[in-house]
């Protein structure tokens, strides 16, 4: 008899299920796992972040934020306050020194996931990506080092390139952008000889990919590796590939100050005081 009404409860519990829905993707929660203790790193944020900018941000291990196609690696929680004391002090603050608080609030996006490996692809590496401009996924964050300044720029130039899609999704770029390396475009990118991006005009291989990704990696370049390391790098890469760069340049200095009102680059000889100039210092500062 225990066994027949065991059988006819588990049939009823099956059928309630099936009427329900469920959503085979979904969270389940109250498993177990799924609560947590509100701690020091916790209120930091809260009061670095939220509370300033309504900044969210998302370090606890949650693999539907990602590809689950791919392997990835939680981030080691004292990373959490290094990166985004490094994105404070690197991204946020000079934004805000030449375009305000305001600038920040409405077009920094809201979310942003952590995770401590990269994303490998079978021969390319996705260090980040953003979505609907309103969250960027950081990866790598376990590999950030202070103490070396190319992996802090490597990793801050995740959060340059994909504010420039929301600045460039906000309000385009001119459509001049997209003729000057028309014909260098391409899909296959990643496979194409890495000693041609320079000399076709791109500051990278990605950028090679469509214009909007050319016009955020030569953003998130200048502005984590300096004016100067722009000068030096175009004279390596040949004439025809200078003058393609020195277009690029142009435009992006004239769409900062035309569209943000913001100084690309300092207003006069020494004075410090362009978003570029203001990026690198905050780099010798960290």
């Amino acid at each position: 008899m225990k066994k027949i009404l065991y059988i006819m409860v588990l049939t009823v519990t099956l059928l309630a299920c099936a009427k329900e829905e469920l959503n085979p993707d979904a969270i389940l929660l109250g498993m177990g796992g799924d609560t947590w203790e509100r701690t020091e790193l916790d209120d930091w944020l809260h009061h670095e972040f939220v509370v300033p900018y309504n900044m969210e941000v998302k370090y606890k291990w949650d693999p539907y934020e990602f590809d689950l196609g791919h392997n990835f690696v939680p981030v080691d929680e004292p990373q959490v306050k290094i990166l985004m004391t490094a994105i404070k002090k690197i991204w946020i603050e000079p934004y805000i020194e030449k375009a305000g608080e305001t600038f920040i609030k409405r077009f920094a996006p809201k979310r942003y996931v952590l995770v401590g490996s990269f994303q490998y692809n079978g021969g390319t590496i996705t260090r980040g990506f953003a979505e609907g401009g309103n969250k960027i996924a950081i990866l790598g964050v376990n590999t950030l080092d202070l103490n070396d300044k190319s992996i802090v720029r490597r990793v801050l130039r995740t959060v340059e390139h994909e504010f420039g899609h929301t600045l460039h999704q906000t309000v385009l770029y001119p459509t001049e952008w997209q003729t000057i390396c028309r014909e260098s475009y391409t899909g296959s990118w990643s496979s194409a000889p890495s000693s041609e991006f320079g000399p076709a005009g791109f500051v990278s291989e990605y950028a090679r990919a469509n214009p909007d990704e050319d016009f955020v990696e030569t953003i998130a370049y200048i502005l984590m590796y300096g004016r100067e390391w722009f000068e030096d790098y175009m004279v390596s890469v040949g004439t025809d590939g200078a003058a393609k760069l020195r277009a690029k340049e142009n435009i992006i200095v004239a769409y900062f100050k035309t569209i943000w009102g913001i100084d690309f680059y300092e207003t006069y000889d020494g004075a410090g005081d362009g978003l570029v100039e203001l990026t690198q210092a905050a780099i010798d500062r960290l």
